[in-house]
């Protein structure tokens, strides 16, 4: 598999963008995930925050609600583009900006309480030294005492199963299905796109490399990044986290 660069993200993610709220079902995830968001913001004092890949804003506007002063960050113009149109409709007023990760201290010049890398973002930094320099760059735009929540899924259990089939949604006559090919070091990440059309069906997919990072390896690296009191959780409840059976990880750390 050929090394996926910035340009390779974007680019996937720029022709994702038009259809990622409907594949991801964005409104109902809002009563789900504000509690759990709420304690953490209340827990360690959250008033500002970064949004680190944010894509079409969810948590980004979940943050915003709970009365966070949110600046979004992302690669793809087009989903901030989706994001910006999502905060509008909600009466959301919020700052994107256009970045890489290791861009992001340069970019934005200011320090903030939290930082929120949700999505599973991280695995499409496929080398450890890509890897390394985002979250030192996440600790450079942390106040002391600021805190980092990162959400992956758990790649222990993904790989140890083969789960092929990540979801499988179908809305508004197209079928969405996220799908992996495993081999070698890298999985590839697919797309397929399924529209019923007045002459049958039209099919697209589009694909990209991910690095399955494990809790342990992230744990070494954030430390090495100036983090203290790295804890592994299995949820954005702070379930603990059960490397066999847990469907998310979740990593808080503090500056």
């Amino acid at each position: 598999m050929a090394p996926t660069t910035d340009g390779d993200v974007r680019r996937f993610y720029e022709k994702l963008a038009a259809d990622y709220d409907r594949m991801t079902g964005l409104e109902k995830r809002f009563a789900q995930e504000r509690p759990a968001f709420k304690r953490l913001i209340d827990t360690y004092h959250v008033r500002t925050a970064v949004d680190a890949g944010a894509g079409t804003g969810f948590h980004t506007l979940l943050l915003s609600e709970l009365g966070v002063a949110v600046t979004a960050v992302d690669l793809s113009s087009a989903m901030l583009d989706a994001l910006r149109a999502n905060a509008r409709a909600r009466g959301v007023s919020v700052e994107a900006i256009e970045s890489s990760f290791e861009e992001m201290p340069a970019r934005l010049g200011e320090t903030y309480d939290g930082v929120f890398c949700m999505g599973n973002s991280l695995p499409h930094l496929l080398a450890e030294s890509d890897l390394s320099a985002s979250l030192k760059s996440f600790q450079a735009i942390l106040k002391a005492g600021g805190i980092l929540c990162i959400q992956m899924l758990n790649y222990t259990r993904i790989l140890a199963r083969r789960e092929r089939v990540l979801s499988a949604k179908e809305d508004g006559g197209t079928i969405y299905v996220r799908f992996y090919d495993f081999g070698g070091e890298e999985i590839g990440f697919n797309l397929l796109k399924i529209a019923r059309t007045a002459s049958g069906l039209a099919t697209t997919c589009d694909s990209v490399a991910l690095h399955p990072w494990k809790g342990e390896e992230i744990r070494a690296l954030l430390a090495g990044a100036g983090f203290s009191s790295v804890r592994l959780f299995g949820n954005v409840g702070l379930d603990p986290f059960e490397p066999a059976t847990s469907r998310d990880l979740v990593l808080l750390a503090q500056r």
